[in-house]
């Protein structure tokens, strides 16, 4: 990141009053005594960003080619003045850079950034409007930079990104709907409008996505009270729910996946990198947020230790045959990772490839208020988090203790669990009547 600092009323050099005299254009009256504001311009990866200081200089005493003050007996305090702007292009720095180290070295957006930059230079307006506070809430979620109030350690991870699109659609809605929002209008009445803003056209959204937009709103407001910024607790209400539906996602089988292990992708580095990743999530049970950040540091004796981005809690996972094989393919390396976008994206090419994904199913979704019905062939359906669900499902169906996948999982309850698992009538009853036999052999022993 480079930084440069500029006046904002500048005393007009040569060049300027030339090409002024050129358009017939009249260059406004600068003071040289008079003080004048100095803004910094950041420049990162074809980005630009334009934040003032805070200080400011009489133009007399400013040397526009050196960016700093002016060494001269009229203004001994140059030294200290030029060491400040020393700091704040320090600080900017840093700011940049730590966003960097906390989010796997993405390029923050300007939007992203400088706020932040603002707050560390402590020239941000401490404000208690509710969009305020839901923005600083959001833009320190996906920063890493804001604090987990009962583990008291930053919250990592993209979920930021969520309170960011959860924001925009509380300004679409305070605009559409003509409703001043604020702490205190955050009530049973809003909630109905705005359920009814999200899930009606042109937005029309499903019940889950709704719910998440809901959950949302509800940690912001939560936090909002802890500050003591509003009293108003309406959002705690049984009413004030996060609605939720069963989305029906999908899971791979062990046939499945055979076929997935079996694709000959030789000739497809970026394929067969991506299917190599995904394999390692059908067998550990890992989110994509870890399974795609594993290193060979975290593997030791046969076993996958690391601490989950998601919870912040250790967890130790046996190696399974298949990671193994893929770990001696890539020479104890692990296949690199991308952007679950990009993930997401290749997997449905890879997925398309095996012919058991043909088969056609059906997914339910309330969208528009109303139940919706899509047909889909399956391979349509593979996401990153496809390979968790089928750990999970295919360890249940295999006879591994519940209790036991849920401490892979991180699943709090049995009923959490069983919800989460992909499993049919038809497999349910497969599975009691194999208990029944192997009971059956047991006893005629």
């Amino acid at each position: 990141m480079r930084v440069k600092f500029y006046l904002k009323r500048p005393i007009p050099g040569k060049k300027a009053i030339r090409n002024a005299k050129k358009l017939g254009k009249e260059l406004p009256e600068v003071d040289p005594l008079s003080p004048t504001s100095i803004f910094a311009l950041a420049h990162y990866n074809a980005e630009t960003i334009k934040i003032y200081t805070g200080e400011c200089i009489a133009p007399k005493y400013w040397n526009k080619s050196a960016q700093q003050a002016r060494t001269t007996p009229s203004f001994p305090e140059a030294p200290e003045f030029n060491q400040r702007l020393d700091n704040i292009r320090s600080t900017i720095n840093k700011t940049y850079l730590n966003y960097k180290n906390n989010n796997d070295h993405k390029e923050p957006s300007v939007e992203l950034l400088k706020p932040l930059i603002e707050s560390a230079l402590n020239k941000k307006v401490v404000s208690t409007s509710f969009f305020s506070f839901f923005q600083d809430f959001a833009i320190k979620t996906v920063s890493g930079s804001r604090i987990d109030p009962r583990s008291k350690k930053a919250i990592k991870g993209s979920g930021g990104r969520g309170y960011l699109t959860t924001l925009n659609k509380l300004r679409e809605f305070e605009l559409s709907w003509g409703r001043k929002l604020t702490f205190e209008a955050i009530d049973l009445d809003f909630y109905s409008d705005f359920t009814k803003f999200l899930t009606t056209k042109p937005l029309s959204l499903s019940l889950n996505s709704v719910g998440s937009h809901i959950q949302r709103l509800k940690a912001v407001m939560s936090e909002a009270v802890e500050k003591r910024l509003t009293t108003n607790t309406i959002f705690k209400s049984k009413r004030f729910v996060k609605p939720s539906e069963d989305s029906d996602s999908i899971y791979l089988n062990e046939a499945e996946l055979k076929q997935i292990k079996a694709l000959n992708l030789k000739d497809n580095p970026r394929l067969d990198n991506i299917r190599d990743l995904f394999l390692i999530g059908c067998y550990t049970g890992l989110r994509f947020s870890d399974y795609s950040i594993l290193k060979p540091q975290n593997i030791n004796d046969g076993f996958i230790k690391i601490k989950q981005v998601k919870t912040g809690s250790p967890i130790v996972i046996p190696v399974h045959s298949v990671v193994k094989k893929i770990l001696e393919k890539h020479k104890g390396k692990l296949p690199k990772s991308i952007s679950n976008v990009k993930t997401n994206e290749y997997l449905k090419e890879i997925a398309e490839m095996a012919p058991l994904l043909k088969e056609i199913v059906s997914k339910e979704i309330t969208k528009g208020g109303s139940q919706i019905t899509q047909m889909r062939e399956k391979w349509e359906l593979v996401t990153s988090h496809t390979a968790r669900r089928s750990f999970a499902t295919n360890e249940y169906k295999a006879g591994t203790q519940t209790l036991m996948i849920m401490a892979i999982t991180g699943h709090k309850t049995e009923k959490s669990f069983l919800k989460y698992i992909r499993v049919t009538p038809d497999e349910h009853a497969i599975k009691l009547k194999a208990l029944w036999d192997r009971r059956s052999k047991l006893k005629a022993v």
